[in-house]
């Protein structure tokens, strides 16, 4: 037993010797309005490295153009081809996952199909844990021109009959970070109506734009007296990339399959 506790060891060991970097793509163009959570992301790279003993490292990078948020399948289109550049350029780099941090996956399948290494959304990631911990939950979204969308994705990610309700705040990705305990206080607001009215018994940040507000957030709703799993689709996304990675497993290139070679004509 002590012998194969040792290889088991040695094993561990070997996996983690060479640093494993993971890109978390912010597909935005910085703004002012995201300070406080490119602080917190930092914040999680530091834990990442803490709680991997400095194997693992977290990097951030916005995108050169596009818009300063998304909020609307236009947004997202506008978005795509310089995610899509990004992506490409961490694989060059030799990151070992890409992280798209935002909650309606802008092209992410299109990413899978362009790179090797995994290329994990926010949206799937958290919402597939939901689904694990819970037999219904709710989603607290930012605005309401972004339900549809999110509904698109519990189909097609096939969560629907899991999902509780869709519960819409009214404020905008660059204004949540403006005043955070109002925010945090209407995002408890969301959650006390999901599990009340709505009977989730676990409930998922509806945008990567409310990391910051995580821990205020979860003090409020302990003060209501609830006491339900809240899940931040950032971290779910970055751990679930850390995951892929220690294994050495990525997406179906059977299913993602390369694009064929033809004549584009592209941005970059």
């Amino acid at each position: 037993m002590i012998r194969l506790i040792r290889l088991n060891e040695e094993l561990i060991d070997g996996v983690l010797m060479s640093e494993i970097k993971i890109l978390d793509l912010i597909p935005i163009i910085y703004t002012e309005g995201i300070k406080e959570g490119l602080k917190d992301r930092e914040k999680l790279a530091e834990e990442i490295r803490e709680k991997t003993a400095g194997k693992v490292k977290l990097e951030m990078e916005f995108l050169d153009m596009g818009t300063a948020s998304i909020e609307s399948s236009y947004d997202e289109a506008l978005n795509q081809p310089y995610i899509l550049k990004k992506v490409k350029e961490a694989e060059e780099k030799g990151y070992s996952a890409v992280v798209i941090d935002c909650f309606g996956d802008p092209g992410l399948n299109a990413a899978r199909e362009l790179v090797k290494i995994p290329v994990i959304g926010a949206n799937q990631s958290a919402c597939h844990l939901a689904m694990q911990i819970a037999p219904t939950f709710s989603i607290i979204n930012i605005l309401p021109e972004l339900e549809p969308l999110i509904r698109e994705l519990a189909l097609k990610y096939g969560y629907l009959d899991f999902l509780a309700s869709v519960v819409t705040i009214n404020i905008p990705v660059l204004e949540l970070e403006k005043d955070p305990d109002k925010s945090a206080e209407t995002i408890a607001n969301g959650i006390e109506t999901a599990v009340k009215r709505d009977r989730a018994h676990a409930v998922v940040f509806g945008c990567t734009g409310m990391s910051s507000l995580l821990d205020l957030v979860k003090q409020k709703v302990v003060n209501k007296g609830i006491d339900v799993p809240i899940i931040e689709p950032l971290r779910t996304a970055v751990w679930t990339a850390v995951m892929f990675s220690l294994m050495g497993i990525s997406h179906s290139k059977s299913a993602y399959r390369p694009p064929r070679e033809k004549l584009r004509k592209v941005p970059y």
